[in-house]
Order: structure tokens, then C-alpha cells, then sequence
């Protein structure tokens, strides 16, 4: 690593050792099936992943008055400076936490926003079902890498950046003995989660760390992860600096997208549903074939106009009476003006089996805030008998004061008295009713519920 910098960042020298870029496009090849395009920007984004993460210390370095240099290499990277000595506990536990605190918040957190705004949204479906490279990729990459990676540096392990906070808190012999300890546990859990070169990373640091602890114990002083740095002018350093390594973990499975992930398949197509793309929605709903959600199919159906949604959503409420496993196919069901009609299906069914259905409905509306829709059906479920005919009318008054109706909330809270509904708690603290309550009528209404 003695050797001249490639290039330097406010100062900083920064040399890149072709072994870096060797083990990132290795770590690469598990997105190959997805093309080598995959591979070249996920080795792009380890290289800015490290560097801003090696930076986060140098910067650190240089607002406390100390040199550094920074070497990216096999292992991930390395900030090289004279610290030991020469800065207090407090600005030395500092510059070991710059580097992974700079990442999450450089790097990470606006990765992460990103990852869930409606943009990356759209960008992740493009890129799902066309294959096309674009920028939700190396978004993904640059949230994934910087989040975990920075976990991992603040585990208590020399030289990373947690086992360097432990030496500064501990002493070093006691922080040699934690990092055995740690490592080889970090070990243990990553050869039995199918991560084995980060099983390997541990026991090497392990096997470093308690080398240390022989040749401290004969007498010898010892530092595994000294290394020298490279300078300006490609002079190297003849004084061996403090380094502290950062990590980089291989990449997880890559994101798959297909009939052997059922799962994410459903999600991406309620959440096409959601943002009014019904085509999206359409496609990957048919790639589920008949494992797909009773529910989501019709909420497909209904979106893209096929004329069984009607027929598909009765099914799927009589099936499944407590409803779908979100409110998704309830909006949809709002947007496209269909609720009364298919709760109308559900009450008027011979067998009776669609009376359960048609309730779940009407809450479902009211708690995705379409209260006008969800009065509408309550007024049809009330009109079916229901086996509580003077609760379903006062939820149907909730539903129109909610709605900003207040006249027909009166209404149906006379309806709800008419039938029995008496509960003085409920009237008074119901928040549903604060309108209602405003009202010059409320004194008569409430006398009649109490």
C-alpha cells in the first residue's frame, strides 16, 4: 500500500489497489443472471460506498488537525493517520464514528427516501418487469451498502470502527479479547445464514486479534493492522499510522422478480393498484395465475374495466367476509364509483351469505377515510336487515357527519334511536359525531340515544 495516490479529495491522499475493484466485481457476479450492466454499477456504487465511508474519517482527521491518507483495497478500505497519541478518547471515539455516521447520512438516508417515494416506486416496477437498467439500481445498491455495511463497521472488532471505539474505552488488550469473542460469534451466524465470506472476514479478524494477544503475552508489541500510507508525490510514510478498516459484505440474493416470488409479485401489483396503474397491476396480477388474491383480482378486474370485477368481488366477500388484507381494493373499489353496486350484489344474494361481506365493506370505507361511499353502503346493509339494525345506523350516521352531512347524520342518529340504540358513553365521546354534536338539533337527538 506504500505507493503513490491515485488521486486526492481536499487533501487527502486516496489510492485504489486493483484488488479492490477484483473482489467488488466478484461480490458482483451474484446479480450476473441479471446482466453484467448489474455487476459494473454495483461494483461503481461499492467504490462510492467506501470512499464516502473512508472520507467520513479523513475529514474527521482533518478538523481535529491530523494527516490521513486512505487506501481502498481487498478487504474494503483503510484511513491510515497518526492518531494513536496524539488525539484525546473523546476526539479519537469521534473519528472512528465519522466514517459510519457520514455514510448513513450522505449516503443512506437520502438512498432510503428515495427507495420509498412514489419515484422509486415507478422506477422499481419499470425495472421489474421490463429489465431495463435504470436509476432505481444503483439507488438500491448505494441504501443496501450503506446501511448494513455501516452496521457491521460499528460491531466491537478491530480494526473496524467499533472494535477502535472499544480500545479507546477499554484499553487495547481488553479490546483484543472482545473482538475473539465477537468475531467468532459474527462468525457462527454468518456460515449458518449463508454468508461465508463474511464468516471467513470474521475468524480472520479473530485469528489477527489473538495473535496479538500471544506476542503481547511474550512480550512483544504487536499491531496486526498497521499498515503505511501512501502520500502526496508518492513518497510513502516511514511511520507506521493507525489504520482503521472498513468492511464490505458480500451483496445479499439478488431481487428477483418472477413466479418464484409470489410474495413481491403481489406486492408490486397491489402497490401498482394503489398508484392508479392498472396495466402494471394487470400483468403481474396474470403472472400469478390462480394463487393470486381473490381480492387483488378483482380489484384488477375492476381497474382495468373487465366486467367480471362485479362478479369476482362478490366471490371474494363471500369467501372471504372479513375482507381483503388491505385497503387497497376498498380505494379501488371508491375511485371507480363501485361499492354501492357491489355491496347491493352482496345483500341481495338468495343464500344470505354476502351480508358479512357487505358490512366488512362499509367499515373498510370508512377507515380509508371515503365516508360518503361508506354511508352509501351502510344505508344498503341497513336495508338488508342486518342483525343489528340500530348499530348499523349509527355507523351510517358516523359515516355522513365524517362526510360533512350533517342533516343526513341527524337523520340516520333518529333511525338508530328508532331501532333501539341507546349508549349516553358512546353519543358524548364518539369523535365521529363532533359535528353532529355542534349542532343546535344535538340536545333532542342526544335525549332520544341516552
Amino acid at each position: 500500500m506504500s505507493a503513490q495516490p491515485h488521486f486526492s479529495i481536499a487533501g487527502i491522499p486516496v489510492r485504489v489497489e486493483p484488488i479492490f475493484l477484483v473482489i467488488a466485481g466478484l461480490w458482483g457476479l451474484n446479480y450476473l443472471d441479471l446482466g453484467l450492466d448489474i455487476v459494473l454499477v454495483w461494483v461503481a456504487c461499492t467504490f462510492v460506498s467506501i470512499l464516502v465511508h473512508e472520507l467520513g474519517h479523513g475529514f474527521a482527521l482533518k478538523a481535529f488537525g491530523q494527516r490521513s491518507a486512505i487506501v481502498l483495497h481487498g478487504f474494503g478500505g483503510v484511513t491510515i493517520s497518526q492518531r494513536r497519541g496524539a488525539l484525546s478518547r473523546a476526539r479519537s471515539i469521534t473519528v472512528s464514528l465519522a466514517g459510519s455516521l457520514t455514510a448513513l447520512t450522505v449516503l443512506w438516508l437520502p438512498t432510503r427516501s428515495a427507495l420509498g417515494s412514489d419515484w422509486g416506486y415507478r422506477e422499481f416496477v419499470d425495472w421489474a418487469t421490463t429489465g431495463r437498467l435504470n436509476l432505481w439500481v444503483p439507488v438500491y445498491f448505494l441504501a443496501f451498502q450503506n446501511l448494513w455495511w455501516s452496521v457491521a463497521n460499528l460491531l466491537p472488532i478491530r480494526p473496524l470502527d467499533g472494535g477502535n471505539v472499544t480500545a479507546e474505552l477499554f484499553g487495547l488488550d481488553l479490546a483484543r479479547r472482545i473482538s475473539v469473542g465477537v468475531a467468532i460469534a459474527g462468525a457462527i451466524w454468518a456460515f449458518t445464514h449463508d454468508q461465508g465470506y463474511g464468516g471467513f472476514f470474521a475468524l480472520f479478524l479473530a485469528f489477527n486479534n489473538f495473535q496479538e494477544i500471544r506476542a503481547s503475552r511474550s512480550g512483544s508489541n504487536v499491531d496486526a493492522f498497521h499498515v503505511d500510507a501512501p502520500l502526496e508525490g508518492g513518497h510513502p510514510s516511514r511511520r507506521r499510522g493507525r489504520a482503521k478498516l472498513t468492511v464490505a459484505p458480500p451483496p445479499p440474493s439478488a431481487p428477483t422478480m418472477g413466479s418464484q416470488d409470489p410474495v413481491r409479485v403481489a406486492q408490486l401489483a397491489w402497490a401498482a393498484l394503489r398508484e392508479g396503474d392498472a396495466p402494471t397491476a394487470k400483468r403481474l396480477t396474470a403472472g400469478l395465475g390462480t394463487g393470486a388474491d381473490p381480492y387483488l383480482r378483482a380489484a384488477t378486474a375492476l381497474a382495468t374495466g373487465d366486467p367480471k370485477a362485479f362478479e369476482l368481488f362478490e366471490d371474494a366477500y363471500v369467501r372471504e367476509p372479513n375482507g381483503p388484507p388491505n385497503l387497497i381494493a376498498t380505494e379501488v373499489l371508491a375511485r371507480s364509483g363501485a361499492a354501492t353496486a357491489v355491496a347491493r350484489r352482496l345483500v341481495e344474494r338468495p343464500d344470505g351469505k354476502g351480508r358479512d361481506g357487505a358490512g366488512t365493506l362499509q367499515t373498510h370505507l370508512h377507515y380509508a377515510n371515503r365516508f360518503a361511499e361508506a354511508a352509501e353502503v351502510g344505508e344498503v346493509v341497513y336495508g338488508g336487515n342486518p342483525p343489528s339494525r340500530a348499530q348499523t345506523a349509527f355507523e351510517v350516521a358516523c359515516s355522513w357527519a365524517k362526510a360533512g352531512s350533517i342533516d343526513h347524520a341527524a337523520g340516520w342518529l333518529e333511525k338508530a334511536a328508532d331501532a333501539g340504540f341507546r349508549a349516553p358513553s358512546v353519543v358524548d365521546g364518539e369523535p365521529d359525531l363532533a359535528t353532529v354534536r355542534a349542532d343546535p338539533r344535538w340536545p333532542l337527538l342526544r335525549a332520544r340515544l341516552t
